[in-house]
């Protein structure tokens, strides 16, 4: 028998005001991450193809490299959605208002959970079914046995 101490489980449901906060915060990051792909890319894509109008005829828009080019940003905010969720538990916004993604035992979350997950989530929509279900569960979260939770407040704990 292991005489280590088992890490409570939080239980706690996260309220749809913390998930909007957090959903919030990480759109944002998304537009960064969106707006810096563009920033830096853009430039060479004209260089490379030699055209100061890149939406004249017979170029960029019709071929396999603009789609591409567009498809990768996407994949790009999935990584990052996918990967902090596996690696952390959470987003930068989730971590600001001090939620955290977790299997419905407890456990961090898996790739092959994170990733529909992410895939479901398109938008927030799903979070916003929530509040119509005693667990406080998203859409996104019933189909991939996972669930948001409310971090304990640290400050309170210590005083406590």
């Amino acid at each position: 028998m292991s005489t280590e101490a088992q890490p409570s489980l939080i239980t706690t449901p996260a309220p749809l005001t913390k998930k909007l906060g957090a959903w919030l915060y990480d759109m944002l990051i998304s537009v960064a991450i969106w707006f810096l792909w563009g920033l830096f890319t853009f430039p060479l894509i004209r260089w490379f193809y030699g055209v100061e109008d890149m939406h004249a005829q017979g170029g960029w828009e019709g071929s396999l490299a603009h789609q591409i080019y567009s498809a990768l940003p996407v994949l790009l905010l999935l990584f990052y959605f996918v990967g902090t969720h596996v690696r952390f538990g959470q987003t930068v916004g989730m971590s600001a208002w001090k939620i955290m993604l977790v299997q419905n035992d407890g456990r961090p979350v898996t790739f092959k959970q994170a990733l529909p997950r992410t895939l479901l989530s398109v938008l927030g929509i799903g979070m916003l079914f929530s509040p119509f279900n005693k667990k406080n569960l998203g859409w996104h979260d019933m189909l991939t046995n996972t669930r948001v939770v409310a971090l304990p407040d640290k400050d309170k704990n210590k005083k406590g």
